[in-house]
């Protein structure tokens, strides 16, 4: 059995910055979106990343009971403008092949020596594959007028690069723009997953509600995107995502989206080009 990282295109340095730091912050969050953040070894290949804990975790629990996860590996510095680090969302499945078990411990005992023979038994080891990763770094870090520091970051990995190339004409044709107010409720926890989403401009949350009662679990602003995690594992939405400010989106149909994902790869033109452009189209309008 061959690798299950992702085959795209990283950067060198992003890939040596992964093999070198020892740990990561795994955030995980339970089917009731209970948040925990916790601390762990790692391995990875390619941009796939690996972990290990012990089952009856409450880490492993919500990682089985919801894949869908973030991470960051952070590198401090006394001086700022040296800071470095990674940020990325993906989705986590526990791993059950035996050859790729037996790969990933070899890889584990060989960054961590002393984890040599301990992870054969009462572990269960998880392989995250990102939907994206940004690399945070201090090139053209600034004072924020608002406070603290603004860093650069580099979107290194997103899913749209493993997407199907098409022609410009026809992915541009599956987009519709999507314009919605402030406080408008753009999808439901619990709706069936009929549409995919990028934000163009504007700003939502992301919130789980349970008994009566919504837990923000994030906000996400321009070029940013959802939905695509409940096509792709075909369930319900398991979040409510609600419109902060007037907002303007791209909208792909279910099945168009899958239709994408699902074709073969080598066509001419790059989708996250298409949406990029259609973007800059929208915000040429607004300008006008």
């Amino acid at each position: 059995m061959g690798s299950n990282a992702p085959v795209v295109d990283v950067p060198q340095h992003i890939l040596e910055y992964l093999n070198t730091q020892p740990t990561l912050t795994l955030a995980t969050a339970s089917r009731r979106g209970i948040p925990r953040a916790t601390t762990l070894t790692y391995v990875n290949e390619g941009v796939s990343v690996y972990v290990w804990t012990r089952p009856a975790t409450t880490t492993a629990r919500q990682m089985e009971e919801n894949p869908i996860v973030s991470f960051a590996i952070d590198q401090y510095a006394d001086d700022w403008q040296d800071t470095k680090g990674i940020q990325a969302a993906g989705e986590a499945q526990v791993v059950l092949n035996p050859t790729e078990l037996s790969r990933v411990i070899a890889l584990f005992e060989d960054k961590y020596p002393p984890l040599t023979g301990t992870l054969e038994s009462g572990v269960s080891l998880f392989r995250i594959t990102p939907t994206e990763l940004q690399f945070i770094h201090n090139s053209g870090a600034t004072p924020s007028s608002g406070g603290g520091v603004s860093y650069s970051r580099d979107l290194v990995f997103s899913v749209f690069h493993d997407l199907p190339q098409a022609e410009v004409e026809t992915v541009a044709a599956k987009l519709q723009t999507v314009q919605v107010g402030a406080g408008d409720t753009i999808v439901r926890q619990g709706a069936p997953a009929d549409k995919f989403f990028i934000i163009v401009d504007g700003e939502v949350e992301v919130v789980h509600e349970q008994d009566g009662q919504s837990r923000r679990l994030a906000t996400l602003t321009n070029g940013q995107f959802f939905g695509e995690m409940a096509i792709l594992r075909d369930t319900p939405r398991m979040a409510t995502v609600r419109a902060i400010e007037p907002t303007t989106l791209f909208a792909m149909e279910r099945d168009a989206f899958r239709g994408l994902v699902a074709q073969s790869m080598g066509t001419t033109q790059d989708f996250d080009q298409v949406i990029q452009q259609r973007m800059e189209e929208i915000r040429g309008s607004h300008a006008t």
